[in-house]
């Protein structure tokens, strides 16, 4: 079996340089996460000299891994990033602090993110009556900047600093979140009418879309400042943090809301958002690696095109028809969905084309060869996928009438309590058994816990308590598969790359997303059903009918969710594992100078 160990192979003591040929440029590692884009989205890594022993057990040192008595050390080659400073712990900020910072932006994006969802009915009216396919850009606009704009923001994290780049992004969407609550007022101030003043909402919640990156930046700041062995914890306790947060945004903003309006809701969140900026500053170092390469303008161009090309037509999709060559005009050429995916796709080529040309890419293709790394992208979108597939699916059965349970959103904030329990205890969990196993085993695991939720979901969806059994482990067996590679893609990274492959990773998992919510509007509105029900009006009851989804199609939305979770345990399968040492008193490098082993595993 492979049993990957991580310690860098220039500090550890029992590793020789004479083992490496000179110049040599063998793979990078194979090597938790998470992700957002609902309520969900985790990660990170850590020190032993200032970890805590419950979170972090400190062990004694331990020679690196071997397989059938070999040693085979593996690593990047020099000429990938910059010189690296040379590691010292009494010189690096608390580990502790920096894991509170993260995760305390963490705990804020996805707070602020889900909190907005309960407000979109109340914005229709707040802003005199405007159609509700507008008031739905308050959230595509947000996934649409963020998505384009991961991979250039997370690239950058990679050349200047990390440390810069977050500061920047969390100053950004501090203004931005501070702006939101008064867009009316500054409307009024404009002479605006206040119909027209939820433009002005919708471009800045465009602005907060660049908060997306947070993330990704966190994860490979995480990557940089942990040894490998314990990114997983850590990785664990961030995820955490999301899953919370996005509860706390269902449950507690669906409460101010409904009692005080959506802009208390946003006013209450500024204060938090500028002491969470102020302590980064103080707590977060600057990054240890950088990338020794020119940012490539070209490339983030015509991937960020690509990408809000692809969004849009996802987007615009459901009201222009799928197959209308003409649902809107650009000017006098008529512009329809299959024009903009076309365009996409063009696009994407013209990015491919360049990338494989140019000298300082934005993002090496060639790495998409290797297996960890290919595979664990593909596990992002299928599991972005299953997520918001579950999810928009639960939303719309709890709160439909007739054919659903008919509840409101502060209910079903309420059935989404016991599921981030699930998550809050599973993610710290499955980091340290990324930890203690490797993330192979943790990606079957979760994989099969997903898929337990799923078919429970299949058989079983019309009563509250039995979703709300239900929904516990199809959402934690998903966070656990995220969770674990995100742990892979970290430690396959070479160094000073952590960010754009983190970055790449969260683009896929978004990306699935989008595909999610798409897939179940198509689903609900295909397979219908036609059913009376009674109305009781001032002339007194009387019995209606109306189209409805019908059971059937919440049978198939399970049923893709199922497909999509044993996709991710049909890849774990495939996974090449890490196995860590039991404890390395040396200094560690940055992710992907660590040492792999090939295995006599058959999935090897």
């Amino acid at each position: 079996m492979l049993a990957p160990s991580l310690p860098p192979v220039s500090s550890h003591p029992s590793l020789r340089p004479a083992t490496l040929r000179r110049g040599e440029r063998p793979p990078g590692l194979v090597g938790h996460s998470a992700g957002f884009s609902i309520l969900v989205r985790y990660s990170l890594q850590n020190r032993k000299s200032t970890s805590p022993g419950f979170l972090f057990p400190v062990t004694s040192p331990r020679r690196g891994l071997t397989s059938r008595g070999r040693l085979t050390p593996i690593m990047t080659g020099p000429s990938e990033s910059a010189p690296a400073t040379p590691h010292n712990a009494s010189t690096r900020r608390p580990v502790a602090a920096i894991l509170l910072v993260l995760a305390s932006a963490a705990l804020l994006v996805s707070y602020v993110e889900t909190m907005l969802v309960p407000a979109l009915p109340r914005l229709v009216t707040f802003f005199d009556g405007v159609p509700y396919t507008t008031v739905a850009w308050v959230i595509s606009l947000y996934l649409l900047v963020g998505v384009c704009t991961l991979p250039l923001v997370t690239k950058l994290g990679d050349l200047v600093g990390k440390k810069r780049v977050l500061l920047t992004i969390l100053a950004i969407y501090s203004i931005a979140v501070a702006l939101a609550p008064f867009t009316p007022q500054l409307g009024a101030a404009l002479g605006l009418s206040r119909a027209s003043a939820i433009y002005l909402l919708i471009g800045v919640r465009g602005l907060q879309g660049v908060g997306l990156a947070m993330f990704p930046l966190a994860l490979a700041m995480i990557g940089e400042e942990l040894p490998p062995e314990r990114v997983g914890p850590a990785q664990g306790i961030v995820a955490a943090m999301f899953a919370v947060g996005a509860s706390a945004g269902l449950f507690g903003g669906a409460w101010l809301i409904q009692n005080f309006g959506w802009q208390v809701a946003y006013e209450t969140v500024i204060p938090i958002a500028v002491l969470v900026t102020l302590l980064a500053v103080r707590a977060l170092p600057e990054s240890r690696h950088l990338l020794a390469a020119r940012l490539d303008v070209p490339g983030a161009g015509l991937l960020g095109a690509s990408l809000a090309t692809f969004l849009l037509g996802l987007t615009l999709g459901p009201s222009w028809g799928w197959t209308q060559w003409t649902g809107a005009f650009g000017g006098s050429i008529p512009l329809g969905t299959p024009e903009l995916l076309l365009l996409a796709g063009l696009l994407a080529v013209c990015f491919v084309l360049w990338e494989r040309r140019t000298v300082d890419p934005m993002l090496d293709l060639k790495r998409f060869a290797e297996r960890n790394i290919g595979l664990s992208y593909l596990a992002a979108l299928l599991v972005g996928t299953a997520l918001f597939t579950a999810f928009v699916g639960l939303t719309v059965l709890v709160e439909l009438p007739v054919v659903g349970l008919g509840l409101s959103i502060f209910q079903f904030g309420e059935l989404s309590l016991p599921t981030t329990f699930a998550m809050l205890i599973a993610a710290p969990l499955v980091g340290r058994g990324v930890s203690r196993f490797g993330p192979r085993p943790m990606v079957l695991l979760g994989s099969a816990v997903s898929v337990t939720g799923f078919l429970l979901l299949l058989v079983n969806h019309g009563t509250y308590l039995g979703i709300v059994l239900e929904a516990m482990p199809t959402f934690a067996g998903l966070v656990a598969i995220l969770v674990s590679i995100t742990n892979v893609i970290i430690l396959s990274a070479r160094k000073g790359e952590t960010g754009i492959h983190t970055g790449m990773t969260e683009m896929f998992q978004d990306l699935g997303s989008s595909i999610g919510p798409v897939l179940v509007s198509a689903l609900l509105a295909t397979l219908t059903t036609t059913r009376s029900f009674v109305v009781n009006t001032a002339r007194g009851p009387i019995v209606t009918a109306a189209v409805f989804p019908s059971a059937t199609a919440f049978t198939w939305i399970f049923a893709a969710g199922l497909a999509m979770a044993l996709a991710c345990g049909a890849i774990g399968l495939l996974l090449r594992n890490y196995r860590f040492p039991v404890g390395v008193e040396e200094p560690h490098a940055a992710p992907g100078s660590a040492v792999t082993v090939p295995g006599t595993d058959p999935a090897v």
